[in-house]
């Protein structure tokens, strides 16, 4: 297989999701993102709406126990951090 090299911009709060997604999964940015561009599951409306709501629990917990606390924020500033 050929590969090709390239650039990408992303804003600064996608590329962080990614990074911390590779951290998480132990594969690079790379990775991640030609898995992604690949990944032909769908998932159905149901278990979307599922997933949503689960996402939607733990943001607001989240925002409970830290509020006003922005943290995609913080992770930018982590990323900056000297």
């Amino acid at each position: 297989m050929n590969w090709i090299t390239t650039n990408i911009r992303f804003p600064e709060d996608m590329y962080m999701e990614l990074k911390i997604e590779a951290a998480r999964r132990r594969m690079s940015v790379a990775a991640v993102i030609r898995q992604r561009l690949t990944d032909k599951k769908k998932r159905s409306p149901a278990e979307v709406t599922r997933i949503m709501r689960g996402i939607k629990k733990l943001a607001d917990e989240n925002a409970r126990q830290n509020p006003g606390i922005s943290f995609s924020k913080k992770l930018i500033e982590m990323r900056y951090e000297q």
